[in-house]
C-alpha cells in the first residue's frame, strides 16, 4: 500500500474501500486514525512534555520486547479470542514504536523552541527596563529601554523619541554607568526610532543609561553633552 493510499485511507476517500485492504493494514490505519481523532494530541505541550515522552518511548520499548500486558489493544484481542499472525503483530509494534519515536523528535522540536526564548541556558531569561528622560540639552526627547540577558552579553533595545537626525560624523552614543562613574558604550545610532544595541557588562553593576551627542573626531570619551538619562531596574 502506498503513502498515498495511506493517507487517503485515513482522510476517508479511500477509493478502493476497507475490504480491498490487507486486513493487518487496515488494522493499523483505522488505529492511527483514532490517535489522530483524538483531541488530546493536539492539546498545547504542558512543562512536563518531555517526562511524559520519555515514558511513552520507554513503554513502547518494553512493549517491544514482548511484555503487552498494559498493551490495551492487546489485552482486546486476546479477551476476542483470537491471536492475528505473529507478522503483523511485529508490523504494529514497529509501528507504536515508531510513533512514538515520532512524538520524541516532535517533543524535542518544542523543546528547542521554548529554550530558544530563554537566555539559552534553559531558564528564563533575565530582564531589566528604564525609562529615559530628556535633559535641558533635549528637553521634549524621551526613551524606553530594555536589557536582556543572552550567552553573548546583554541586549539592549531602546526606543526613543524627539531626537533629531544627527549626520556629517556627528551620532547619538549610548553608556551603561556604575555607581563610581565609570562608563561603557553600548553602541550609536543617528536620530529617534527604535535601535538595537549591546552590552557587555551587566545593568546590575552599571544602571545608569546615559545618551550623548558624540562627534567623530578621534576621541572615544564621552563629549558629557547628555540628551538622556534613565536608571534600569529588574522586572524578571
Amino acid at each position: 500500500m502506498t503513502d498515498e493510499e495511506r493517507i487517503s485511507y485515513l482522510a476517508g476517500d479511500y477509493a478502493g474501500g476497507p475490504g480491498s485492504l490487507d486486513p493487518a493494514d487496515a488494522e493499523e490505519l483505522d488505529e492511527l486514525r483514532t490517535l489522530l481523532a483524538d483531541p488530546a494530541m493536539w492539546e498545547v505541550p504542558g512543562q512536563h512534555l518531555e517526562d511524559t515522552v520519555v515514558a511513552t518511548v520507554t513503554s513502547a520499548a518494553s512493549r517491544e520486547t514482548g511484555d503487552d500486558r498494559s498493551d490495551p489493544v492487546a489485552s482486546a484481542r486476546r479477551a476476542a479470542g483470537g491471536e492475528i499472525p505473529r507478522r503483523a503483530r511485529r508490523r504494529s509494534r514497529r509501528s507504536v514504536v515508531a510513533w512514538a519515536a515520532g512524538a520524541a523528535a516532535a517533543a524535542a522540536i518544542a523543546i528547542a523552541i521554548a529554550i530558544g526564548v530563554t537566555s539559552g541556558t534553559g531558564t528564563p531569561a533575565t530582564t531589566f527596563s528604564a525609562a529615559l528622560s530628556g535633559t535641558p540639552l533635549a528637553p521634549g526627547a524621551t526613551g524606553q529601554a530594555t536589557l536582556t540577558q543572552t550567552t553573548a552579553g546583554w541586549n539592549v533595545t531602546l526606543h526613543v523619541s524627539g531626537l533629531p537626525r544627527l549626520d556629517n560624523g556627528r551620532f547619538y552614543q549610548a553608556w551603561l554607568k556604575n555607581a563610581a562613574g565609570i562608563l561603557v558604550p553600548i553602541g550609536t545610532f543617528n536620530q529617534s526610532g527604535n535601535v538595537t544595541l549591546w552590552s557587555g557588562v551587566p545593568p546590575t553593576q552599571y544602571p545608569t543609561i546615559t545618551v550623548t551627542r558624540q562627534q567623530a573626531n578621534g576621541n572615544q570619551a564621552s563629549s558629557g553633552q547628555r540628551v538622556l538619562v534613565g536608571h534600569a531596574h529588574s522586572t524578571s
